[in-house]
């Protein structure tokens, strides 16, 4: 990914809203176990050298994903200040 489109999703993530209704489940998101198993191997393979194009890719795109939804869940957390509610502990 460019440095350009990073720049533009950065930018559509600080004007993202998040109503508090949505806020709780926003921040209940979570990986599955498998694919937090899966994100540890690929980053094992990673760490070694021994990883494979393809599985480079799905690490990024785990990456990404992940990124996404850190961003999308302190937004959440901010909405539920804003509003006057606690968020719950990460």
């Amino acid at each position: 990914m460019d440095a350009v489109a990073v720049q533009y999703e950065a930018s559509i993530f600080e004007r993202l809203v998040i109503p508090p209704e949505s806020a709780r489940a926003v921040l209940a998101l979570r990986f599955a176990s498998d694919d937090e198993e899966r994100m540890q191997k690929l980053m094992d393979k990673n760490n070694r050298g021994t990883i494979s194009s393809d599985e480079r890719a799905e690490m990024e795109a785990f990456r990404r994903i992940g990124s996404f939804l850190a961003i999308a869940q302190a937004k959440a957390r901010l909405a539920l200040q804003q509003d006057g509610n606690e968020p719950s502990a990460a």
